[in-house]
């Protein structure tokens, strides 16, 4: 069969279909194909930036592929040769004497199939473990790297760009409390199979946490980060929902997420809000104080983690306006009477 001359939707796809990070260079910087869905046009396809943003991009104009957390290239060469595929040869003469080798020649069909699942395994190397970011000095030169802008660079065989392509807003981290948050906010569904992962807060949790406190917590994260010696090893179950839990206990007086509105009944006399009840936010330390709406769901977070009330807000204020929604622990709010 003959080789491809430029990469394709089918092509990337494929890759795709595997599971493996993959990236696609073109006009000099990296998209990161997010699903198949992002290559389903046979023209066009679509791949996220540095900035979580997705672009287009022409299949025809793709340099090469980087395939994998380690950031393997593959370019149209060395894709032809792993698939088996080569130019026609001229001189077939030659060809004649193997007369019982024929058959043989009717197998790449076959052998395309096999050789893209053993090709993307071989790039794969082994399923990359949270342990390619040991230590707490791995963090550190993490951030030294992306700082310097090493893009190309690679800590303990994670690629650079690969992480800067996955996490939106890494490229700007200077300290550990930078890249905490960014990694803090990375949508649950974007993953890098490398340690940065464990740095995420599920959605649904960092959706009802006041920003003031998630911003406090990060800093008594990364304080205790930066004051670990470099060859320290992170624990294997490190979990930053696990270290959010603590720190609400901790802080707020053996309030956890679950517990983190208190007992409902116990404060407001065995009231439960309900779809339409308009209530107003009675917590001086939430940016959204004052704000006053009518209750449209109310949601159990997972886990057992609580329950949080959805409403949209009626009045206006320096942080909020009417017709926003806002999600908040149930201890925040209070029936409002008018």
């Amino acid at each position: 069969m003959e080789p491809i001359k430029a990469f394709n939707n089918v092509v990337i796809g494929q890759f795709a279909l595997t599971r493996i990070p993959i990236r696609v260079y073109v006009d000099n910087r990296y998209l990161t194909i997010t699903d198949t869905d992002d290559v389903a046009d046979p023209i066009i396809g679509f791949g996220m930036d540095e900035n979580g943003a997705m672009q287009q991009f022409d299949y025809r104009m793709v340099q090469h592929l980087a395939v994998g957390p380690t950031g393997n290239v593959i370019d149209l060469d060395a894709y032809n040769k792993a698939m088996g595929f080569e130019e026609p040869k001229e001189e077939e003469p030659k060809e004649e004497e193997p007369k019982e080798e024929e058959p043989a020649e009717e197998e790449p069909k076959k052998e395309e199939s096999v050789s893209l699942s053993e090709m993307a395994q071989s790039l794969n190397e082994k399923p990359i473990e949270y342990s390619d970011i040991e230590t707490y000095g791995d963090l550190k030169q993490l951030i030294d790297t992306i700082q310097k802008g090493e893009r190309n660079a690679k800590i303990k065989g994670v690629a650079i760009d690969f992480l800067l392509g996955a996490v939106p807003y890494l490229d700007k981290a200077r300290t550990v409390f930078d890249l905490a948050k960014a990694a803090y906010g990375k949508p649950d569904n974007k993953k890098t199979g490398t340690f940065i992962d464990k740095l995420d807060v599920d959605d649904e949790v960092s959706a009802i946490v006041d920003d003031t406190v998630e911003d406090n917590f990060l800093a008594f994260i990364a304080k205790d980060m930066e004051s670990k010696p470099d060859d320290a090893v992170i624990p294997k179950d490190f979990s930053m929902n696990d270290e959010l839990q603590q720190y609400l206990e901790k802080e707020f007086k053996q309030r956890t997420v679950a517990g983190y509105q208190e007992s409902v009944n116990e404060m407001h006399q065995g009231y439960t809000f309900g779809t339409g009840d308009i209530v107003k936010n009675v917590n001086p330390d939430c940016e959204h104080f004052g704000s006053i709406g009518v209750v449209k769901k109310i949601m159990d977070l997972p886990n057992g983690m609580g329950t949080v009330a959805v409403y949209t807000v009626g009045n206006s204020g320096s942080t909020y306006k009417p017709g926003m929604s806002l999600t908040k622990t149930l201890d925040q709010l209070e029936k409002y009477n008018g």
